[in-house]
């Protein structure tokens, strides 16, 4: 609970420094389906969770982890996103 709020608080501070530091979000949650903030990267746009459920004949919870399982197969191109955004920063 809380955890997209705080989000947002750090990403309103870091746009109102001089000059602004924009950051690199990601966004891990494959449940929420609207966050205040704009996420470089969203888990929702490459694991579609309730297909999940369906397709695996999950509950809610497995239906998370097996959805954070399955993105984490692809985390190496995240990782090479991350890179690429890192070269451009300070």
């Amino acid at each position: 609970a809380g955890k997209s709020t705080f989000v947002q608080c750090i990403t309103s501070y870091l746009h109102s420094q001089n000059p602004p530091q924009p950051p690199y979000i990601l966004n891990l949650d494959p449940v929420v389906t609207h966050v205040p903030f704009e996420a470089n990267i969203n888990i929702r746009d490459t694991v579609n969770y309730k297909e999940v459920m369906k397709q695996y004949n999950l509950g809610p919870n497995s239906g998370i982890l097996t959805a954070l399982n399955l993105f984490t197969m692809k985390f190496d191109q995240v990782l090479e996103l991350i890179k690429k955004r890192a070269e451009t920063v300070e």
